[in-house]
């Protein structure tokens, strides 16, 4: 149907697009294991950044750890109730520390930046079933 059929259909109430939405679960049996390895990483690096005591008097620093804090709520937020949008929350809240080659100063989180990257990327993926 074109436009103007569509039209008409919502003037004579006939949208389909009122149609309820099935909600597709996420398939934990894949997601659990994907996201406590996430909430692993996020708790090793925001324990890593705290105890660089100098850099944590400069305000970005200390922004980028308290990100990934509230992060790492966000993921044990989806473990306890999980919901494909608490995903989707997680995965646009969580940014890697830099891309690319390790910065000057960044060399002792090198590792658990790389550990990150991995966590993300099969959570961005569809699992089996979702």
């Amino acid at each position: 149907m074109g436009w103007f059929g569509d039209l008409l259909a919502r003037f004579r109430g006939e949208n389909a697009d009122d149609a309820p939405i099935a909600d597709r679960p996420l398939n934990m049996d894949v997601r659990a294991a994907q996201l406590a390895e996430l909430r692993t990483t996020l708790e090793e690096l925001v324990e890593a950044m705290q105890s660089q005591t100098a850099r944590m008097d400069n305000p970005g620093w200390r922004g980028r750890a308290r990100d990934y804090s509230y992060a790492l709520g966000g993921v044990r937020d989806v473990l306890r109730t999980p919901t494909r949008d608490g995903l989707y929350e997680v995965l646009g809240s969580v940014r890697p520390l830099y891309r690319g080659p390790v910065p000057a100063g960044y060399e002792d989180l090198a590792g658990l930046n790389e550990r990150l990257l991995a966590a993300l990327a099969p959570l961005r993926e569809p699992a089996p079933g979702e």
